[in-house]
């Protein structure tokens, strides 16, 4: 097979491409030659990588012609790259049991253009003014190669910020999204020996760094500088491996002992190793590069378990003798790289920004999903506080300047749009890349028990709010079917004109009575009852006090109204206390869930009343998730406390125990009639439709009679956690019905989730923003009417997967 191929079809104008399969055939024989080539991508250095086969990478090699002149170059490789690497928020163990569950999560076959090895610009040009011409033909031989290797996405790697604006210009009409990449350090080396070096320093730096240079007198380590070092090649994997497994923001490649033995083979008299020894043992290297006009601080290993590790601060020693050699071999440029970059702006580097563009095969949305993900996990460094980089005369560039810009071009909208937020916004496409996505799925039946869903799959429900399991119940089905026949399907206008009938007042006394109020209003969704009750019971100069883990709907209100919000950590009395004394003299409402939503934690009425009554402050209680579940009557928390008389107004909502749909506010009768006549949510949005005020009249008459329900609920989700914690699980269970499984981590959550749907349990992924991170996991919720041989079968699935959850030394 000929390692060259000519693609007459790639031509673009006058130019050709010749796409050169390996650096060691004849072929590649004046690579190069006529350009300004840069040190890493000369040939004997990608000789190197190819032979070494790191990562199982497939180069490939290109070059452009206009007749018969070689006018550009570029090194291009392919690869499968893990991309779930790149998030920080995602832990080893959460990403192995990812990879377990899903091996293909955030892994994607990548056409790149640059250095597996290293940093800098893959493509070299005779002539800068051809760089949109040879781009343009560039892509399109760079889509052949992802056709060919069924490839998923095309980056190209490392455009410096000088070049950013001639890239982006031909590239943004191609498809491509930018993203901040890894910025490389540079050193300007002006001094002609050390200490002209070391004088320019700071005299803190100073010392620092001729007490790391004085390793045999307090450690008795050796330095010695090697220009043959295949023999080491072994030792020097180990090292390398050691730091890999370290590293916390990047750990792509993966080194091995034929690169090294590869390197020194290939680069004979352009590489040497800064070798440590101590007592006969090699305890740490430095590899470097001399190139043409610059010196590179290739790669870097060390012993951990050497006793002086950290007395002796090989790499800062290292780094040093690295300036020393490359003024040694009369370089003006000395490259240190990426990542660990104080030590580099202590020594006076540049951090120069540098550029990927990313394009997707076929989805461009993608492209920009994976750009905002690089972005967001490539932390540019703070270079701004460092007393050595002016010292030694070093460029300074704003970083945070160049990452605003980088941003923006990565959103479909203008800053001043105000869609701007809706092009920054990428977590579902970033689910939906790595395969973990599966919210909004498409259930075929009533929530009960067990659910199919649109495959005929079924699935054990863990994850609804229709507690007393009503929404199959005949008796409820069958009065919502005779109030559609007798009122039809809607009422076409609000409460406050044309929008009541006579089932809606009669629905409202049942409701008055049933909770012992006054009086009720009704809205059409309880999301919608909150901010029509708050927006109208407070308004501007008022000071609301609220729960930091209340409802969104509850924030909303105070919002909608113009009070002030202030806010009490969850469940903190001390703290709420604190506020109503900061806030004596002002009207004051605190407003709080009774049963919270997603952690099942249940409010302190009493103390929260008590605090009230003290300094003169009303109580607002949301008991959506605790009416028909708690209390002798099932009205809720402030019923099971014995403090409903302290509680000015209580909200509920008919969406979870009565199986439908909207929600109420019930207080003195003074108190909702205001309400009914000033909260917009309630005047100008159309009546709750005949069939659910039906549907709720109907439940309601069962909560009332059916008090067993209401222990039936509870006894399961008392099982269900006990079961969860005897088998190891993290559960946080406060007696109520909502059992949540913490896993500590939102993107695990979500994997898990999919995957438990697979083996037929239905749960609730929660994360940010509804809990904070460190409580991100499942939110389980149970049923009267669940039956006990499908909690098993749940449980089953639960016990399965339980080595998935635990770290992989607990094994």
């Amino acid at each position: 097979m000929s390692a060259v191929l000519i693609h007459e079809h790639a031509a673009l104008d006058d130019i050709q491409v010749r796409r050169l399969m390996s650096m060691m055939s004849p072929d590649a024989n004046g690579w190069g030659q006529g350009l300004n080539i840069p040190t890493a991508m000369r040939r004997e250095f990608l000789s190197a990588v190819e032979q070494s086969g790191v990562n199982g990478i497939s180069p490939r090699y290109l070059v452009f012609e206009r007749e018969g002149r070689v006018v550009a170059c570029a090194n291009v490789f392919v690869s499968e790259t893990d991309f779930a690497t790149f998030d920080p928020k995602l832990n080893p163990d959460a990403r192995q049991t990812l990879k377990r569950w899903f091996p293909g999560f955030m892994r994607f076959k990548v056409v790149e253009v640059g250095y597996f090895t290293m940093i800098g610009e893959g493509l070299a040009l005779a002539d800068e003014r051809d760089l949109p011409q040879v781009v343009n033909c560039l892509d399109r031989e760079l889509q052949l190669l992802m056709e060919e290797f069924d490839a998923d996405f095309v980056l190209i790697r490392d455009v410096p910020q000088e070049k950013y604006a001639a890239y982006w210009q031909v590239l943004g009409e191609l498809g491509y999204a930018p993203s901040t990449g890894f910025p490389n350090a540079r050193l300007g080396v002006k001094w002609e020996t050390l200490d002209d070096y070391l004088s320019a320093l700071d005299s803190k730096t100073r010392l620092k760094f001729k007490n790391s240079l004085k390793l045999r007198e307090e450690f008795s380590i050796s330095v010695e500088v090697l220009g043959d070092y295949e023999h080491l090649a072994d030792e020097l994997a180990v090292l390398w491996a050691n730091v890999n497994a370290k590293a916390k923001d990047y750990s792509r490649e993966q080194l091995t002992a034929p690169f090294f033995k590869a390197c020194a083979q290939h680069l004979a008299g352009r590489s040497e190793i800064i070798r440590f020894m101590h007592e006969g043992r090699m305890v740490g290297f430095m590899l470097n590069l001399v190139g043409e006009q610059d010196y590179i601080v290739l790669d870097w290993g060390v012993d951990y378990d050497f006793p002086h590790y950290r007395e002796a601060n090989l790499y800062r020693a290292a780094t040093v003798l690295s300036i020393q050699r490359a003024m040694a071999w009369g370089k003006r440029s000395m490259e240190l790289g990426i990542t660990n970059y104080t030590p580099k702006l202590t020594l006076g580097c540049e951090i120069q920004p540098l550029t990927y563009f990313v394009r997707h095969r076929d989805q461009p949305h993608y492209s920009r999903t994976l750009a905002r993900m690089l972005s967001d996990a490539i932390v540019q460094p703070d270079n701004t506080e460092h007393a050595a980089v002016g010292k030694v005369g070093s460029v300074t560039h704003d970083l945070p300047v160049f990452e605003r810009s980088i941003r923006q071009d990565q959103n479909l909208y203008q800053a001043q749009d105000i869609l701007h937020r809706v092009g920054s916004y990428q977590r579902s496409n970033t689910m939906r890349l790595g395969g973990i996505y599966g919210l909004y799925p498409e259930f075929n039946c009533a929530q009960q028990s067990l659910v199919t869903f649109s495959n005929q799959q079924e699935v054990v429900l863990l994850g609804t709010n229709s507690y007393l399991g009503l929404g199959s119940d005949e008796r409820i089905v069958e009065a919502a079917v005779q109030a559609l026949r007798r009122y039809g399907s809607g009422c076409s206008g609000s409460p406050l004109l044309n929008g009541t009938l006579d089932i809606h007042n009669a629905l409202e006394h049942e409701l008055a009575q049933f909770m012992g109020r006054e009086a009720v209003a009704l809205c059409s969704t309880g999301y919608q009852t909150n901010l029509a009750a708050l927006s109208a019971l407070c308004g501007p100069g008022d000071v609301v006090l609220m729960d930091a883990r209340n409802h969104r709907s509850l924030f909303d209100g105070v919002k909608l109204s113009g009070a002030d919000c202030l806010v009490f950590r969850h469940a903190d009395l001390a703290h709420l206390d604190k506020l109503l004394h900061r806030t004596r003299g002002r009207r004051c409402m605190v407003v709080t869930d009774s049963l919270f939503s997603m952690e099942g934690t249940i409010a302190d009425l009493v103390g929260i009343t008590r605090l009230a009554r003290q300094h003169g402050a009303r109580v607002f209680v949301d008991e959506s998730h605790a009416i028909g579940v708690f209390g002798p009557r099932g009205r809720g928390i402030a019923e099971l406390q014995g403090v409903e008389g302290d509680v000015d107004v209580i909200m509920g909502t008919f969406s979870k125990s009565f199986a439908a749909l909207g929600g109420f506010v019930t207080g003195r009768r003074e108190l909702i009639d205001y309400i009914k006549h000033n909260a917009g949510g309630h005047i100008f949005s159309a009546s709750l439709p005949p069939s659910v005020i039906a549907t709720v009249r109907a439940a309601l008459q069962v909560v009332i009679a059916e008090p067993e329900r209401r222990q039936a609920v509870l006894d399961k989700a008392h099982y269900m956690a006990t079961s969860l914690a005897d088998m190891g699980y993290e559960v946080s269970y406060h007696g109520a019905q909502i059992v949540p499984v913490v896993f500590g981590n939102y993107t695990l959550a979500l994997a898990a989730y999919k995957r438990f749907m697979a083996h037929g349990v239905y749960v609730n992924p929660v994360g940010p923003p509804a809990v904070p991170e460190q409580f991100a996991g499942f939110r389980t919720s149970y049923i009267a009417t669940h039956r006990w041989e499908d909690l098993e079968r749940a449980l089953q699935v639960f016990r399965s997967h339980l080595p998935d959850f635990r770290p992989a030394s607990s094994h």
